[in-house]
């Protein structure tokens, strides 16, 4: 199959999938009462671990005033808490809880048990097949994105510079602020 051709299919496949997993998986989703800035700024801090109030305001393109609110009404629930900047007193950050964390693993994970139940209706062969795919899109990803631990993406011409990226890898909401700041 010609290259053009096949990455069509995998797009209509991924799109079918999506459509097909997205009422089962996402049933937690839909069944939590947070909002939806709610929930950003949770998924910001997941990716993050933590980011000041004025970088949730650049990311989510919210005045500071509302992530003053939004981080209230998450700290009410147990789900951040405002640590004090060790080297500015004036300055805190947002971080995630131990249930704010439990809560989006457990958002992110609901599909896995589907997904188990999809693969082992598969033949062996079929398996191994998906396994070598996705472990070869992992790597693609890694070298643009950068691995979880904050390596390196991959450079090309005109991008940012290797420290640069290997901060927007840990921090992209960082890299958002920086971008909308300039």
């Amino acid at each position: 199959m010609e290259r053009d051709a096949a990455m069509a299919t995998i797009a209509a496949d991924e799109a079918a999938l999506i459509r097909l997993f997205s009422r089962v998986q996402f049933t937690a989703l839909l069944q939590t009462t947070l909002t939806m800035q709610q929930l950003k700024v949770l998924l910001l801090l997941h990716a993050d671990g933590s980011l000041m109030s004025h970088e949730l305001a650049d990311a989510l393109k919210i005045t500071p005033a509302s992530v003053t609110g939004l981080v209230d009404r998450l700290e009410d629930r147990g789900l951040v808490e405002r640590v004090a900047d060790p080297t500015d007193r004036r300055a805190r950050h947002v971080h995630p809880t131990a249930q704010g964390t439990d809560l989006v693993e457990q958002l992110m994970a609901e599909g896995a048990g589907h997904r188990v139940a999809l693969l082992s209706r598969l033949d062996d062969d079929s398996v191994q097949t998906i396994a070598t795919a996705f472990a070869a899109l992992r790597r693609a990803a890694e070298q643009v994105y950068g691995d979880e631990a904050g390596g390196t993406p991959g450079r090309q011409s005109g991008q940012a510079t290797p420290s640069a990226n290997a901060d927007r890898a840990r921090h992209p909401a960082r890299d958002v602020a920086r971008a909308t700041s300039t």
